[in-house]
């Protein structure tokens, strides 16, 4: 089963991102995890998160470098989701995980062309 972990919204401009987000949506800045000037972490209630990330670039999704929204899944057994989503059709960006220092990825494309992860935390 996945579990939506948190969604990565890349911006150009953060400290405008951070006012649209608190101000329109009612996120909140988490006091936890707040990295500006590269990142900010938003919670709400319910436990829903968004990680506003500040890229250079607004254009044509260019997985992972430029502007885009990202929805980042959780699973317990990355390799076995993977094994399912395949038989499926989803194609992978790589054909292996890849480690980060909290875990494991891969990402993925939409039918849409939306990038999606789903990540295996230690």
């Amino acid at each position: 089963m996945l579990e939506i972990a948190m969604n990565q919204i890349n911006v150009t401009n953060l400290e405008d991102a951070i006012a649209w987000y608190t101000d329109v949506l009612g996120f909140e800045v988490s006091k936890e995890h707040y990295y500006p000037p590269q990142a900010v972490d938003l919670i709400q209630k319910g436990g829903i998160r968004l990680l506003l990330y500040k890229v250079q670039k607004q254009t044509v999704i260019d997985y992972p470098n430029q502007a885009q929204s990202l929805i980042i899944f959780r699973t317990d057994d990355l390799k076995k989701m993977m094994d399912e989503l395949i038989e499926k059709g989803v194609e992978f960006f790589y054909s292996e995980v890849i480690e980060f220092p909290a875990g494991i990825f891969n990402a993925f494309k939409d039918p849409y062309g939306n990038v999606h992860e789903i990540v295996q935390f230690h």
